[in-house]
């Protein structure tokens, strides 16, 4: 496989062949001659900070790798000196203009385009997938404007004309600076004499001078204006997609933009050339600086522009005035503050974005998930197969088992992270927010018991404190003095405990295309970890845990809230009256006084199945005939049925509970970051199969008594 070093000659920087896609790489035979970004980032991390020479010779490929390609190169610390030799089309192009210095061999050409791309769907998307390529024939239009000097709409014409230019038209319309000399070194033309002049006169129309300065001095006027259009040799258009077709023919007749005369005269008003003793800077400083200058203008008039508070003639005149770019932006940043409304708070507007790859996986992942919108549009009723399939890349005529058992290897887009490839990261992704969706969905019925949650930070014990003491107040001495209270605490311990089952996604269940158990899988799960925590709190509840306070059961003849015995009885007013007494005279932890009552009033009434039907007749409102039969606490008690507490799981079919929700007898935690059950997938990557961990970490403990009220019923 061709790596950055393959690009990389003499210390330059060698682009020939096509722009093809990161994604593609691991498709592409050895004998293809092409580039792609992550290729040349690896170059240039070799190559070092220094100018760099770039020499590239390209028909295009794909837009988006070429913007990459572009914008690695414009940052480029020491600068690039990019040399067209034959050819920079369509997204080549682009990568031209990141040159601080853009020369042209004499016979080479220069091919300016709108993106395309196919598109299969209903009219409403193929209406949108226009609109996108609108968009995006736009933004490149305004690299091709900040690079040229012209205005983004002169841009926006010449790529819908799909122009060629030749070196000498190159240079008039400002998409390059020069021509290389053959077998010499590169000749300083009058093109830069210009440039150079404009600086040191102070002259700020420098675009103007050049222009006009080729047109005046270039010695080529006798080379034909431009190649004819059966001699240009392979100009296809790049597809925005990834269905490209490089053996597509070129346009009949392409419009094509021919060098200026040779008889043009530079401007009467040129200014005079600077005094002898003067260092005049380099063509390179001179060219670069006003790219740079020009560049960090339009960068940041972009969101002005975009948002409508900035016109473009404004940015063009700051451009004209020859202001340096820290000037520009201050009088942005005036004319903005001049424009914000009264009370507005700077920074109040936030632009959020996302790379492509991202975007890519996050389509993906939603489409799986059965959205629609958004990233997921593209890729809208993805099945399994699906995307096995698309992450398989071109299939250079793999038939579809062969594509689907290479698209679950394939690392093109995650870069093989922690060991785990594309396709298992979002079937595992699509798993974890499936399984987080559907638990969230499913009713706890043991916060009927609990409180809010604790947090545990490791799987050691936690404690659940109770402060307590003597509060009542005493009186004051004569002297002033006050009595000190005694405070008491108790603490009850509670652990969280890991749980978890091993899943695995096999080679034939994605051959078969077993939506079903895909989407299947994290519904389970989701009943699974709820069926933990109920387990887990119901226990408690149902076999009377001990408080280790006082290693006494929850509910307890010494806690005064356990009716048993004689004094156990079925759901009535009268039993329920007892149970509200005895919880109304709950005193505080701690306290000598014996008119300290808690004064805790039940709202719960927690029942078996068995005596579902009972609680539901107590709880009913209905107009007694008789007074005396009148039921007080129909509208203090909502009633519920927990299957855990039956005799079916171990309890008692005729045991009723009272509790109330601002002193719940059971605490529960979760470990820190995994308040939910999650699906985790096991490092190294097996083609034949993704294997994830589905786990759940929870705990609870009974902690608190004077809250709850059991009788044992009859």
């Amino acid at each position: 496989m061709k790596t950055g070093a393959d690009l990389i000659s003499n210390g330059e920087l060698i682009l020939s062949g096509n722009v093809i896609d990161d994604s593609w790489l691991g498709w592409m035979w050895d004998e293809d001659v092409f580039f792609c970004p992550s290729m040349v980032r690896t170059a240039l991390a070799s190559l070092g900070e220094g100018r760099l020479t770039v020499r590239i010779n390209s028909v295009g490929g794909h837009v988006n790798a070429g913007e990459q390609i572009r914008a690695m190169l414009a940052g480029h610390a020491g600068g690039c000196r990019i040399i067209v030799e034959g050819l920079a089309a369509s997204a080549a192009s682009l990568i031209l203009m990141a040159g601080a210095e853009r020369l042209m061999s004499a016979g080479s050409h220069i091919m300016i385009h709108d993106p395309s791309g196919g598109v299969w769907g209903n009219e409403e998307e193929t209406r949108r997938a226009a609109d996108q390529l609108a968009v995006i024939a736009s933004t490149y239009a305004a690299v091709y404007a900040a690079a040229s000097g012209k205005t983004p709409e002169e841009a926006r014409k010449i790529m819908k004309a799909e122009t060629w230019f030749g070196p000498d038209a190159a240079i008039s319309e400002g998409f390059a600076d020069g021509i290389v000399a053959e077998g010499a070194p590169q000749a300083e033309t009058a093109t830069l004499e210009a440039a150079r002049a404009a600086v040191m006169g102070g002259n700020r129309t420098l675009r103007a001078r050049i222009e006009a300065g080729s047109m005046q001095s270039n010695e080529r006027a006798g080379r034909p204006d431009h190649f004819p259009a059966a001699a240009r040799g392979n100009n296809q258009k790049e597809a925005m997609m990834a269905n490209d077709d490089p053996t597509a023919a070129p346009p009949a007749n392409p419009p094509v933009v021919t060098d200026p005369p040779a008889t043009m005269q530079a401007p009467g008003n040129a200014p005079a050339a600077p005094p002898a003793n003067m260092q005049q800077p380099s063509t390179a400083d001179v060219l670069a600086g006003e790219r740079a200058r020009t560049r960090a203008i339009r960068e940041m008039a972009a969101p002005f522009l975009a948002s409508g508070r900035l016109m473009q003639a404004d940015v063009d005149a700051l451009i004209d005035e020859g202001v340096t770019a820290d000037v520009a932006g201050s009088r942005f940043m005036a004319t903005m503050a001049a424009a914000e409304p009264a009370g507005r708070t700077a920074g109040q507007r936030t632009s959020v974005t996302r790379d492509e790859g991202e975007t890519r996986l996050e389509g993906m992942i939603g489409a799986m998930m059965g959205q629609a919108e958004g990233p997921a549009q593209q890729f809208r009723g993805m099945r399994i197969r699906h995307l096995a399939m698309e992450l398989a890349g071109p299939s250079r005529g793999f038939n579809d088992t062969e594509a689907i058992r290479r698209g679950m290897r394939s690392t093109t887009m995650m870069g093989g992270a922690f060991g785990t490839s594309d396709f298992a990261y979002v079937t595992t992704e699509v798993m974890n927010r499936t399984l987080q969706a559907a638990y969230q969905r499913r009713a706890a019925t043991w916060q009927l018991v609990t409180g809010a949650p604790l947090r545990a930070t490791d799987f050691r014990e936690l404690h659940s404190v109770r402060f307590g003491g003597d509060f009542s107040l005493k009186p004051v001495a004569e002297n002033g003095e006050y009595q000190s209270a005694v405070l008491a605490d108790e603490a009850e311990g509670l652990k969280v405990e890991r749980r978890g089952r091993t899943i695995k996604l096999t080679f034939e269940a994605v051959v078969n295309d077993d939506m079903g158990a895909f989407q299947r899988i994290p519904m389970e799960f989701a009943m699974a970890a709820r069926s933990m925590e109920n387990s887990m709190v119901w226990a408690l509840i149902r076999a009377n845990a001990a408080l280790k306070s006082d290693n006494t059961a929850l509910f307890h003849a010494s806690h005064s809230n356990l009716a048993s015995g004689g004094a156990a009885a079925a759901i009535s007013a009268a039993s329920v009256a007892a149970a509200r007494k005895a919880m109304w005279e709950q005193r505080a932890f701690g306290t000598k006084d014996k008119d300290d009552f808690m004064q805790v009033e039940p709202d719960r009434l927690i029942v078996p199945p068995a005596l579902e039907l009972v609680a539901l007749q107590f709880a009913t409102a209905v107009t007694p005939a008789v007074d005396g039969n009148v039921n007080p606490y129909k509208s203090t008690l909502a009633p519920s049925v927990v299957p855990n507490l039956g005799a079916a799981a171990g309890g008692s079919d005729t045991a009723w509970y009272l509790i109330s929700s601002d002193l719940p007898p059971i605490a529960h935690a979760y470990l820190e970051g995994y308040n939910a059950p999650t699906v985790q997938t096991i490092e190294g990557m097996n083609p034949d199969a993704v294997t994830m961990n589905a786990r759940h970490i929870f705990g609870a403990a009974a902690v608190e008594y004077k809250g709850s009220y059991k009788n044992n019923g009859a």
